[in-house]
């Protein structure tokens, strides 16, 4: 294998990608194609040749990708065109957001939907005139060739300019996201108005709910991870019985279902992306690290909500899944894994009957193909079947793990899919926030531990010589400035470990970024924070994006951590931006929560003030297991907890001041505001 590689890149030495490190550049470093990273040489040599540039944007992890490469890019003849006609520029979305979603909506206003890979050709000033995903070698699809799209813009460049720059002109004035002023007559709704709203907001997930396989909407079904945290939420917290039980179903089935189909790996825990069909039995194989730090909390949420076991070892062995496969030595998340392994969408994880009959003795072979719906046929391609997990039969624990055991080991043992082992500031965030939140709920210390060396991480190796976080971090080189979406995520996920710990220092750390973040992004005028800093050169626009999308929108994010950070420090600035922010999204709340539940999932704690326990040990930290227990009840949904091994007599934060363990038992003290109620003690367990 060394010496093909040799070979191919002795046959096409390498282009402008080769001094990067994000392992999807990397991967067409030696394309034939002389692709560009984007920046100030692939830009400047467009303007001064007065060419054409074609902008491709991808992901290591993206199937279509490697398949429009394997097609197009490698290909000798397509490639002489490419360098002839147009300036190539590749970039890595996971790397530079702000360029993926500003294009990502060009493409959407031309075609009506997106994608990736993601193509767009640009005027040398950046604006886009034409667009699409992927394109086949020849018409398919309904689809014309990427050849014919090639010649046929080159064509229209040289021949029909006055009207391609008026294309691009009337496109590029669509792409800048325009708000309204604040209103400053506008005001939060009451507690009454609050119950309401989410009726309403409920009943519209259920109008495209899926009563018989979970999710909303059909296939390609995606898992919607926070909207289930909003409908959770809801249904632990409302007093409306209709509302509480619509909930609580759309939830419940939906995380049931996910959990027992291929959409869920069930030897290794995890979730791919998303499903290809309505019933989640067959992913697109690719795992993101984003998706387990949006998923964890959703299942955990789910356990506190029902106590189904089952929604708890999901949980758990979604947390041993990134222990044991996606955290560095140094402490890190690794960003995704492929869909693809020798060239074919989820080989690594299918599995034949004798497949199985091979790794597993009889008896075991029997269960296993019964158990996870193994057939001759399959439910995939080639005779192979991803595994599920619906059978209502009863077997023996000790037998299913051992199968699962057995049946990992020998599928490690396969050509395993490409790892992008890239480190991603906010996507590392997400996942300390789950390991933090699982670590309390589940009684895991071990997730703690976790989640506190990928904070040390990310703070000591991802910043720059300001102190300013930094987005993108692989092979000993950290570069590319960071989102809000970064900062954002990281201050929730060290307010979660404060939250876990009582380690003030977390506290700080989280300070310290909030301002960065307010400072860098914040946009007083709108109330809406603004998605990067704007001191990006190369970037025509600076967006705004208060909507979700696979993962919490980013606004969100920062106002939830800002809600949390004046409930623990007293900072009643943090409160006020928080304030405004979700001021900012009133107009929108009339079109239901859809897009906008991760902000709305703030609201309880906006019209009321949050009520924050602090629960202080007898020095170690199993002393606190009765009130971890406790506090995990739906009852305390909205209660937010912060739990300190032992009583904190130096610290400086008045959240611990004068606060100890009552009678040398773990005492828990409840406070509203200015308003606290008297000391409660729980007894150890025995």
């Amino acid at each position: 294998m060394l010496l093909l590689l040799t070979i191919f890149a002795m046959q096409h030495p390498a282009n402008h990608l080769e001094n990067e490190t994000s392992p999807y550049l990397l991967q067409h470093a030696h394309n034939p194609v002389d692709w560009y990273p984007w920046g100030d040489e692939a830009i400047e040599r467009a303007k001064a040749e007065d060419k054409v540039i074609f902008l491709s944007i991808g992901y290591s992890a993206c199937h279509w990708c490697h398949v429009m490469e394997r097609e197009s890019f490698e290909d000798e003849a397509t490639a002489k065109f490419m360098n002839e006609h147009f300036i190539c520029i590749k970039v890595d979305r996971e790397e530079r957001p702000d360029i993926d979603d500003l294009y990502m909506s060009a493409v959407q206003k031309m075609t009506g939907s997106g994608g990736w890979p993601m193509s767009v050709w640009l005027t040398p000033e950046l604006k886009p005139f034409y667009g699409g995903t992927y394109f086949p070698p020849a018409p398919a699809y309904g689809r014309p060739s990427f050849m014919m799209v090639l010649e046929n813009l080159s064509k229209a460049w040289e021949t029909q300019r006055d009207e391609v720059i008026e294309a691009s002109e009337s496109l590029n004035s669509q792409l800048h996201t325009n708000f309204p002023d604040l209103d400053g007559e506008q005001a939060l709704p009451s507690v009454a108005d609050l119950a309401d709203m989410q009726t309403v907001w409920v009943n519209a997930y259920w109008a495209v709910y899926d009563r018989i396989d979970g999710g909303f909407g059909k296939a390609p079904k995606f898992p919607h991870a926070t909207d289930l945290r909003f409908l959770l939420n809801i249904a632990g917290t409302h007093t409306d019985e209709q509302t509480v039980n619509r909930a609580t179903e759309m939830c419940v089935l939906t995380l049931q279902k996910m959990a027992s189909a291929g959409m869920y790996d069930q030897l290794a825990g995890g979730f791919a992306r998303y499903s290809v069909d309505a019933q989640w039995v067959i992913p697109h194989f690719e795992k993101m690290l984003y998706d387990q730090g949006t998923l964890i909390p959703a299942y955990v949420l789910g356990y506190r909500l029902s106590k189904d076991q089952a929604f708890a070892a999901i949980a758990r062995d979604s947390c041993d899944y990134l222990l044991r496969e996606m955290q560095s030595v140094d402490g890190g998340f690794y960003s995704s894994t492929d869909a693809d392994s020798e060239g074919e969408e989820g080989k690594y994880f299918v599995w034949s009957p004798d497949e199985i009959k091979a790794a597993l003795n009889d008896e075991l072979a029997k269960i296993a193909i019964e158990y996870y719906g193994v057939s001759e046929e399959g439910n995939f391609e080639h005779g192979k079947s991803a595994l599920t997990n619906y059978t209502t039969a009863s077997y023996d624990e000790s037998q299913l793990q051992e199968i699962r055991e057995t049946l990992l080991a020998a599928r490690q043992q396969r050509i395993a899919p490409n790892l992008d082992d890239k480190v991603i500031a906010s996507w590392n965030g997400l996942a300390i926030n789950a390991l933090a939140e699982a670590s309390w709920v589940l009684r895991e210390p071990r997730y703690l531990q976790a989640a506190e060396r990928a904070a040390d991480f990310v703070l000591s190796e991802m910043v720059d010589e300001d102190g300013n976080l930094l987005r993108a971090y692989r092979s000993g080189r950290a570069q590319h400035s960071a989102v809000l979406e970064d900062y954002s995520y990281m201050v929730r996920a060290l307010l979660t470990i404060f939250q876990a710990n009582g380690n003030a220092e977390r506290l700080s750390q989280a300070q310290n970024l909030a301002e960065r973040m307010i400072n860098l992004f914040w946009d007083p005028q709108t109330g809406i924070f603004f998605d990067s800093d704007g001191l990006q050169k190369n970037v025509i626009h600076r967006r705004q994006t208060p909507t979700d999308g696979a993962i919490p929108s980013a606004n969100a994010v920062a106002i939830e951590s800002l809600i949390k950070l004046s409930a623990f420090t007293d900072v009643e600035r943090f409160r006020k931006i928080a304030v405004e922010g979700m001021l900012a999204t009133l107009p929108y709340r009339e079109r239901g929560a859809r897009s906008f539940s991760g902000t709305y999932i703030s609201y309880p704690y906006l019209v009321e003030l949050p009520a924050v326990a602090v629960v202080i040990g007898t020095g170690e930290p199993s002393s606190l297991e009765a009130w971890r227990e406790e506090l995990s009840a739906t009852q305390h949904l909205n209660v937010l907890p912060v739990f300190s091994a032992k009583a904190q007599d130096d610290s400086k934060l008045s959240l611990f001041t004068s606060r100890t363990a009552s009678k040398s038992m773990p005492t828990m003290y409840l406070c509203r505001g200015q308003h606290c109620e008297a000391p409660r003690t729980l007894s150890l367990p025995e």
